[in-house]
């Protein structure tokens, strides 16, 4: 049955006001924060501590879903297909842009899949070696590697990781002949790092940061733009080499299926904003070197579109493939 097109413009206008305020009032129920990694690691840390700010502004639970596999994109998968009425977040990070590339069988594109809400944290890596490793400075390292082509590993954890792509840039820009040598985590990594089993691993300072401690392992340079704060004593791998492009953070986040209104985004943007500008949360992760900063969803897209590109071009120019 056809309706006279003024009837079917006075529903419509009766409508829009009742779906516009549902997404207003939105939340009305806990809300699930999806993470793509198992509890303990620098992205599960950060996205709790966001999980309980987040609570707070927004008034209902932020609920932690660990969904950790297939490089994290059993979780990317699942975001992308899930309910687009914003009771489901994403703590996704550098992996949505790298996992498309390498593998080719996600179910997603990172472009189209998802709406960007805004960035969550900067975590740069630390290059660190065994302590009976001769070398103490980045001059030092390539020069020893150089002139002993092939024998080195260099620690991952897993292919198409971040600081596996890292170790693939070093090996490219400085012209180094290492093995990589990839494991099923950062942790059992760093821990054969420590013990010799491997030379050396770039790893993300939070996580670095306890096996330095040690004495077992020792900094080489790290990979932020300036020296970090919570590591003054560590060069950066582009002042200790030139490299000025030698930039690399694990980056984290927000974002959430393709469709989700945009007044829920908005509202997450600015419950994502005051948390990141709380001095707690500042001060809570600057001794781990993490950088905690928001931004808006267009500084979002344009970032997430350089990393892009960036690895897009390393994977295919040094022919990364999947496990």
């Amino acid at each position: 049955m056809k309706y006279p097109t003024f009837i079917v413009a006075v529903l419509a206008a009766l409508v829009l006001p009742l779906t516009s305020m549902a997404q207003t009032d939105w939340p009305q129920k806990p809300i699930t924060m999806v993470v793509p990694y198992p509890p303990g690691g620098v992205n599960d840390a950060v996205a709790r501590v966001y999980a309980n700010k987040l609570a707070t502004e927004l008034g209902k639970p932020v609920l932690i879903d660990n969904r950790a596999g297939a490089a994290t994109t059993l979780a990317s998968n699942y975001v992308a297909k899930a309910a687009a009425d914003g009771y489901t977040i994403y703590a996704g990070g550098t992996s949505l842009v790298i996992n498309p590339t390498l593998t080719g069988q996600v179910q997603y594109d990172p472009n189209k899949s998802f709406e960007l809400v805004s960035l969550m944290s900067f975590t740069p890596f630390i290059l660190h070696v065994n302590a009976a490793f001769p070398a103490r400075n980045m001059a030092e390292l390539i020069a020893h590697v150089k002139a002993n082509p092939g024998k080195f590993n260099i620690a991952s954890s897993g292919i198409g990781a971040t600081n596996h792509l890292i170790a693939e840039m070093l090996k490219q820009e400085a012209g180094l002949d290492m093995t990589h040598v990839p494991y099923k985590g950062g942790a059992q990594a760093g821990q054969d790092v420590a013990g010799g089993q491997s030379q050396m691993m770039f790893s993300a300072a939070l996580e670095a940061k306890p096996i330095l401690a040690t004495g077992r392992t020792r900094a080489i340079a790290i990979t932020s733009a300036a020296r970090s704060a919570a590591f003054p004593e560590i060069a950066t791998v582009a002042e200790a080499t030139g490299m000025k492009d030698f930039v690399v953070t694990f980056w984290q986040g927000m974002v959430v299926p393709a469709g989700t209104p945009r007044p829920i985004v908005d509202k997450l943007e600015r419950a994502i904003a005051k948390a990141a500008a709380d001095p707690d949360m500042i001060e809570r992760f600057k001794p781990q070197g993490v950088e905690i900063r928001a931004s808006t969803p267009v500084e979002f897209k344009d970032f997430m579109g350089k990393e892009e590109l960036r690895w897009i071009k390393l994977i295919k120019e040094r022919n990364i493939k999947p496990e």
